[in-house]
């Protein structure tokens, strides 16, 4: 009888361990964040926080420096637009807490260059564990190669490191557009990997220059695009992505070798 009553205490202690695991807050069933005006639907940019030429609008004409006119359109009936000017880089890194030269790391040139100023826009909100938080965008370039002028997705972990994310640029990471390109209208995600307060950005730059700002293009889910939004160029392998490959190669090589007895 003892010997029973001890399992039974032991399976009772076990039970509550679990409970209190299941119930803990941190281990809160994943949640998709819903940011404050997130749709843009209030026809206002209320909710967040701007750096440099951002504004709400609905659907909107881009004109590229040859001519080429984009109609971008919001999935409701506003979407928010950036202009890559005028605040400095060095001022949206700062404002943002990103280290400085942090966003030009990433701004890979094949024909070099240096970001000069652009636009951002950003919004503070609180997340757990697990929990996604995303935006649907479209980038439109109005210039042309040999300039980049890179767009990007931030997020700020509540211990203060960050995610930068190349979302597209005329010819370098992420979605590659080439001259006077456009995206077409893609979505960022991110899972949230701590729990606190984060902060998420975009922001949109200028490479070289300062003239033929790229714009940026937000709204909650995909809007519409006029011609028809394109296929992208090029979207280039995340360095993962890259390793992968070439495992994959090496593997399909030994397979040769194999097969013609070397």
């Amino acid at each position: 009888m003892k010997d029973f009553k001890l399992n039974r205490v032991g399976i009772n202690l076990a039970s509550l361990a679990l409970a209190t695991c299941l119930f803990t807050p941190g281990n809160a069933s994943a949640a998709l964040i819903s940011l404050v005006n997130g749709d843009f639907e209030t026809g206002t940019l209320s909710g967040w926080s701007t750096i440099g030429n951002v504004i709400a609008t609905p659907s909107t004409t881009v004109t590229t420096f040859n001519g080429v006119v984009w109609t971008t359109g919001a999935a409701g009936t506003t979407m928010a637009q950036l202009n890559s000017n005028p605040a400095a880089i060095s001022t949206i890194e700062t404002t943002l807490g990103l280290a400085s030269g942090s966003l030009n790391a990433m701004n890979t040139n094949p024909n070099g260059g240096s970001l000069t100023d652009g636009a951002a826009i950003y919004q503070s909100f609180a997340g757990n564990i697990g929990d996604t938080v995303g935006m649907s965008w479209d980038y439109i370039a109005r210039d042309y190669i040999p300039f980049n002028d890179p767009s990007f997705a931030v997020i700020i972990n509540p211990d203060g490191s960050a995610l930068i994310d190349l979302l597209s640029s005329i010819q370098g990471l992420g979605i590659a557009v080439g001259t006077a390109g456009n995206s077409g209208w893609q979505s960022f995600s991110q899972t949230l990997t701590q729990t606190g307060n984060y902060t998420i950005a975009f922001i949109t730059t200028n490479d070289k220059d300062t003239v033929l700002d790229s714009a940026l293009f937000l709204d909650s889910t995909a809007g519409t695009c006029n011609p028809t939004c394109p296929p992208p160029i090029s979207s280039v392998p995340e360095p993962s992505a890259l390793a992968l490959l070439g495992i994959g190669l090496v593997v399909l090589g030994a397979n040769r070798r194999r097969m013609q007895g070397v």
